[in-house]
Parts: C-alpha cells; sequence; structure tokens
C-alpha cells in the first residue's frame, strides 16, 4: 500500500494547475508591457501591449497554447500554434517565475503575479486561426507553383495592420521581428520554395513567411501574428 501511496506522489505533480491568474513581465521600455495569463482549464495566453495615448492601448497575442506543471515545479507553456516551448521556473511559489527558456528578451527576467483573475478571457484564443488551418493554407500555398515566381527583396517590412509590427531581412541571412521598440524574434532566415523559412536563435522552431507579388509578405506561422497579415517593403 505504501508503494502506492508513493508513486502517486511522485506522478501528482505533472497534473497540478493554478487558479486562474494574471502575471506582468517587466520591460525596459515603460510604453510596452507583457502579460501571462494562466487558466483553469490549463491553457495560458502571452501578450504585448502598447501604451499610444492615455487612453489608447494596442494588444498584440503573443503566444497562446497549454501548460502543464513537471515533477521538479517548473511550468512548461507549449504554444499551440508554432510548437515552441517556454519554460517558468517558481522562485516565489506561483507569484513570481524566472523565465529560463524562451524568447532571448524573456529569459532570466520574472513574470510577477499582478491579479487573481486573467487581464483576457480564454475564449480569446477562439478569435485565432488554428495551427490546423495556417498549415493547411500553406500547404495551398507551397503546391501553387505561381506563386514560386514571386521575389523577395532583402529589406524591411512593415505590418499593413500595424506600421509598429515589423520584419527585417539582412543581406547576410539574418532577420529581426519588432513590435515597436522590442525585438520579439532575431536569428537566420533562407528561402525555401516560395517561403521565407525563419530560425529563431533562441527557439526550437521554424517560422514561416509567404513571398508575395510587389514586394509583399504575408505571414504564416509568425510569432505574434495569427491572421495572415501582410508585410509591405518600405525599404
Amino acid at each position: 500500500m505504501k508503494k502506492i501511496l508513493f508513486s502517486f506522489l511522485i506522478i501528482f505533480p505533472a497534473f497540478l494547475t493554478v487558479r486562474a491568474q494574471s502575471y506582468a513581465l517587466q520591460l525596459t521600455n515603460n510604453d510596452l508591457a507583457c502579460y501571462l495569463d494562466i487558466f483553469e482549464s490549463g491553457k495560458y495566453l502571452i501578450k504585448l501591449s502598447h501604451k499610444n495615448a492615455p487612453d489608447l492601448v494596442i494588444s498584440q497575442p503573443l503566444s497562446f497554447g497549454k501548460y502543464t506543471v513537471e515533477d521538479n515545479g517548473n511550468y512548461t507553456l507549449t504554444d499551440g500554434t508554432n510548437q515552441y516551448v517556454i519554460t517558468l521556473e517558481p522562485v516565489t511559489g506561483n507569484k513570481i517565475f524566472m523565465v529560463k527558456d524562451g524568447f532571448r528578451w524573456m529569459q532570466l527576467n520574472y513574470f510577477v503575479k499582478s491579479s487573481d483573475k486573467p487581464s483576457s478571457p480564454v475564449s480569446i484564443s477562439s478569435d485565432f486561426l488554428s495551427r490546423s488551418e495556417l498549415l493547411s493554407y500553406r500547404e495551398k500555398i507551397r503546391i501553387d507553383k505561381n506563386t514560386y515566381k514571386n521575389k523577395f527583396r532583402n529589406g524591411f517590412y512593415q505590418s499593413d495592420f500595424n506600421p509598429e509590427f515589423t520584419f527585417r531581412a539582412h543581406e547576410d541571412g539574418t532577420y529581426s521581428i519588432r513590435f515597436y521598440s522590442l525585438e520579439l524574434s532575431n536569428g537566420t532566415w533562407e528561402k525555401e520554395d516560395n517561403f521565407l523559412k525563419l530560425k529563431d536563435d533562441n527557439l526550437a522552431a521554424y517560422f514561416f513567411v509567404a513571398v508575395e507579388p510587389e514586394d509583399k509578405l504575408k505571414s504564416i506561422l509568425m510569432p505574434g501574428d495569427f491572421s495572415l497579415t501582410r508585410f509591405s517593403k518600405v525599404s
């Protein structure tokens, strides 16, 4: 009987979930904030917010998916769209988490509990295209040989939705994705068929951007975008 109880205690932490809560990650840009919402359903949402004016705040989802609590107490957040992993290590119970693995600007920074209620409803994720929908769209473009004629030029691209959401591809094969002054992702890029294949230096995942006519790009699997946003070349 003791052996059975002991085994149960060993595996139980992996199924633990915390109550719905919200955390804030302090950034150097005072007008930019990063929030982590943890839901009782075992899901999470990370979003960025920029204060353009006293009464105008622009929010952009960065990552959402499911989390698990590991045997060592760490929280593993698995992005449902791009399937990269963010690892959080509890410092003070579940009030403060240190980011062990994730985007470079997150690492060794701290999510501090700010509220007992999430800042967004869990239903917000239903507004985004799912991974299967995005993969299906990517495959549709891949098999369309006409799109292979689209030419890509290095340079600076801005989102048609928000000009402060940008993508830059350098001649040396490196790239940078920025949201206002924050560099969301950086790494290397290569042309693959009619796509740009992006490899973040700190994540075990690839992002994809479709090459379109007239110096346009379209996000397919890209951090911070879940709605096939177009980017236009500026310089």
